[in-house]
């Protein structure tokens, strides 16, 4: 293995479906994950990543997706307790994008008390030290904060189980105390999920534009209700993003022509995420906005632009990557790219900020209908 960049200990597979469909880079991020939560929950020593594929202390997967989804069925178990300190997950300093050749680095992580998390960075003073430690947001993979209101926590636990109404009231109630901004900011991104998802649009879009009103961190962003995959008819969510389209705020216009680009309206929506996608003052909306327009594409257009979109998508930060991915994934499965496609939709679970939110379940819905489409009952059943 001279040369490689791999430990003695790990083989690479031959060139697997996720590698071919979407190189290193993917390949990195899923071992990255999967280093961090097997040496945290499994003990797992290592997971060795090339570009050649996935190796496990050197017994070689098939592929990445008996990777993908045997490590997603054991995220999909875990249940962290919402009392524990706040916890972020975040890509170290010396990560290089450009290598051609990757060796699997676990994400840093810390736990202890975020004492502050805005658009630039988050500061988390670790248990035992004085001076808090500064991330980047850009840096930043996941944050999963402790609650110590009961309420808190109880909304939390109710968004986790998808009882909405449980969800928001609890929420609400939590909101009302005033936590820390940042906590304010945390709890109505998953209020306007959960309206969302229990079909109170109007308010969902409100809260994205209030939210939109300051600086928001990039996680925040990512978990937002952006629809990504999928055809809209629900006539009230579709009334309420008319209502939204010429929103003062420009993650609220995102937000509502995500929803009407599929519907009667869809030429309406491309004007304003063409517009989005120009605007200079607010670069990583403007990204979200083109990355949007890939939804329209038909499969011939998807196999002339589809390394494009991956080289974009490549270049977000991480807790925005799983949005674009879904649209790639949905642009794959439409243009007959089952494997690459499945691949994808198990990747977008599997990066998403928040693996219990809307987005990622459906993704990994959409992982396990493919599976099966392709025969592979045995993988489908293990993303129950």
């Amino acid at each position: 293995m001279k040369g490689s960049g791999m430990p003695p200990c790990a083989t690479p597979l031959p060139v697997a479906t996720l590698a071919r469909a979407w190189g290193p880079r993917l390949s990195h991020r899923l071992a990255t994950v999967a280093t961090f939560y097997g040496a945290t929950f499994f003990g797992v020593a290592f997971f060795g990543v090339a570009f050649r594929g996935v190796a496990f202390r050197g017994v070689a997967f098939r592929g990445v997706a008996f990777f993908s989804v045997t490590l997603l069925a054991l995220l999909s178990s875990l249940h962290l307790s919402a009392a524990e300190a706040d916890r972020v997950a975040y890509l170290p300093v010396s990560s290089d994008r450009q290598q051609d050749t990757w060796l699997a680095q676990p994400l840093l992580k810390l736990s202890g008390a975020i004492e502050s998390f805005d658009a630039e960075q988050l500061e988390i003073t670790v248990s035992g030290e004085t001076q808090p430690t500064r991330i980047r947001t850009e840096r930043i993979v996941w944050v999963q904060p402790g609650w110590e209101d009961e309420d808190a926590r109880a909304g939390m636990q109710a968004y986790q189980a998808g009882d909405w109404p449980q969800a928001i009231a609890r929420m609400l109630a939590a909101l009302k105390r005033r936590p820390a901004v940042w906590r304010q900011e945390w709890l109505s991104v998953k209020l306007a999920n959960a309206a969302f998802e229990a079909g109170r649009y109007p308010a969902a879009f409100e809260l994205i534009a209030q939210l939109d009103r300051k600086p928001l961190p990039l996680p925040m962003i990512g978990q937002l209700p952006i629809v990504w995959s999928g055809r809209t008819t629900d006539a009230g969510l579709i009334a309420a993003a008319k209502v939204k389209l010429n929103a003062a705020e420009p993650l609220a216009r995102l937000a509502a022509a995500s929803v009407l680009l599929t519907t009667t309206e869809a030429t309406t929506a491309q004007r304003v995420l063409e517009a989005l996608a120009t605007d200079a003052e607010r670069p990583l909306v403007a990204k979200l906005a083109d990355a949007q327009l890939w939804r329209q594409a038909t499969p011939v257009e998807t196999a002339r632009s589809v390394q494009r979109w991956q080289a974009k998508t490549d270049a977000l930060p991480p807790a925005l990557i799983h949005g674009p991915m879904a649209a790639i994934a949905e642009r794959l499965q439409a243009a007959g790219e089952a494997e690459q496609a499945v691949e994808l939709w198990l990747a977008v679970a599997l990066l998403s900020p928040d693996p219990a939110s809307p987005q990622a379940r459906r993704a990994k819905q959409a992982a396990q209908q493919l599976l099966r489409t392709l025969g592979r009952d045995p993988d489908a059943d293990r993303l129950k």
